[in-house]
């Protein structure tokens, strides 16, 4: 019973995505294609912590390609794999993404890896990446990037910044 509460207790990666709390207007820009100019919407995300500081729910609601769009992402950090664990539903698809990730040595650069189905295509289990860049306590952003296409990867950037 000891091990079991140590392993579920919130920790000192808990406690450093306490500063993700708060409501944050959000600037995204999607590509379609790697050459082609990006789609910009805006939106509005607002972030709490949940399950005693377990984890970090993400509530968005924004545009995405011109039609509303909502969301809600779950992040927290897992004490037994030793790696932050996410997962996103929304409104632009029936399916789960679930992904895992790491943090460098600074803590503010965060890579996550997973798959997902890509309902443009009808590819399905396609490796993603995300990366999450904490700029600063009121700034940071989220980058998308499918790894079937090398170099030019980058498929969405959103760019959260805290409302005053």
């Amino acid at each position: 019973m000891k091990k079991w509460m140590e392993i579920a207790s919130p920790g000192p990666e808990h406690k450093a995505m306490e500063g993700w709390a708060g409501e944050w207007d959000v600037a995204s820009k999607w590509w379609m294609a790697p050459d082609a100019p990006p789609t910009e919407s805006k939106g509005i995300s607002k972030v709490h912590s949940i399950l005693g500081g377990r984890f970090m729910q993400e509530d968005h609601s924004g545009e995405m390609m011109g039609m509303p769009f909502t969301g809600i992402g779950i992040t927290g950090y897992d004490n037994m794999k030793k790696k932050y664990v996410s997962f996103w539903i929304d409104s632009g698809g029936t399916g789960m993404f679930t992904s895992e990730g790491t943090a460098d040595s600074s803590g503010k650069v965060l890579t996550f890896e997973g798959k997902m189905d890509d309902p443009m295509t009808g590819e399905k289990d396609k490796p993603m990446k995300f990366i999450v860049r904490i700029v600063d306590a009121n700034k940071h952003t989220f980058e998308m990037h499918d790894l079937s296409k090398g170099e030019k990867s980058l498929c969405g950037e959103m760019t959260y910044t805290r409302k005053k």
